[in-house]
């Protein structure tokens, strides 16, 4: 078996801290990591939208990932970590407490999202997966954004 056919089978997932709640996306989705110095606020916005940032031209609105799971929201009195990906044309900066790594998760490893999620908001999870090291939720990001992104697109 060659190595190509064998890491066919794995997904690599950036793997994120949130509060005490380790979380992941599919490395694919993921554009950079930047760190967050200073940011736009947006009067009126959801209180998960934190604000705007400009990324070398292009405006990125960053969603507070702590907010949006029932959790403390992220603090931005000081540099923090966002995790840059494009929803929709969008650029969207998640807004994490710390960036762990990269890992490869077997397919077998990677399983539903239970629907009872204690003390989180469950449906911002497309999956969770297994590791050596404990369970990772791995977050749907149509969910976590998608109604900051639906919100920003539609006419006023």
């Amino acid at each position: 078996m060659s190595v190509t056919s064998q890491r066919s089978s794995a997904t690599e997932i950036g793997v994120f801290r949130v509060v005490d709640v380790m979380c992941g996306i599919d490395i694919l989705q993921i554009q950079e990591i930047k760190k967050i110095h200073a940011h736009t606020v947006v009067h009126r916005a959801p209180p998960y939208v934190r604000g705007l940032v400009n990324m070398r031209g292009h405006i990125v609105t960053l969603i507070d990932v702590g907010h949006r799971l029932g959790l403390d929201p992220t603090p931005l009195d000081r540099p923090t970590h966002a995790i840059i990906v494009s929803l929709r044309g969008d650029l969207v900066g998640l807004l994490v407490d710390e960036v762990n790594d990269v890992i490869a998760v077997e397919s077998q490893d990677i399983l539903p999202a239970p629907a009872n999620l204690a003390g989180l908001e469950g449906h911002f999870f497309e999956a969770v997966a297994r590791t050596n090291d404990g369970l990772i939720a791995v977050l749907d990001m149509n969910r976590i954004a998608g109604a900051a992104m639906a919100q920003s697109s539609s006419p006023n």
